[in-house]
């Protein structure tokens, strides 16, 4: 984990209310600053996990409380359905990306190839790593 460029922090949205998912997430965040080794500094993406078993109204409010204590990117998905699962997968790559590029020397022209450059992120279209 110490060695990965982005945490995906997945939260069980099947909670009864908004605070549960907060003091969840804040939960977590507090073990990731208990174990170091800069887990606490790296890109995070909050993923508000099982929205299918939610109406979209829980959802809405849900994902209002993570945005007051979170400056990280929220997606909201169901791994059961698939919804928001795409979206997620490319917020993902999108910071490896930037992580990468920000870890990485800088190089003159041509020797992108060389270094092992990664392709622009996608945006559209079926999900390819």
């Amino acid at each position: 984990v110490e060695r990965c460029g982005v945490l995906l922090h997945l939260i069980d949205a099947t909670v009864e209310e908004p605070e549960e998912i907060v003091a969840t997430y804040k939960a977590v965040r507090n073990e990731l600053k208990a174990y170091g080794h800069g887990l606490a500094k790296k890109r995070e993406i909050v993923g508000l996990n099982k929205i299918d078993a939610l109406i979209p109204e829980i959802v809405e409010e849900q994902m209002a409380a993570l945005k007051k204590v979170t400056k990280s990117p929220i997606v909201a998905l169901s791994g059961a359905s698939g919804e928001g699962v795409r979206e997620a997968l490319r917020a993902v790559l999108k910071a490896v990306d930037k992580d990468r590029a920000r870890s990485r020397p800088v190089q003159k022209e041509g020797d992108a190839e060389a270094a092992g450059a990664v392709a622009p992120t996608q945006e559209e279209g079926p999900w390819r790593p």
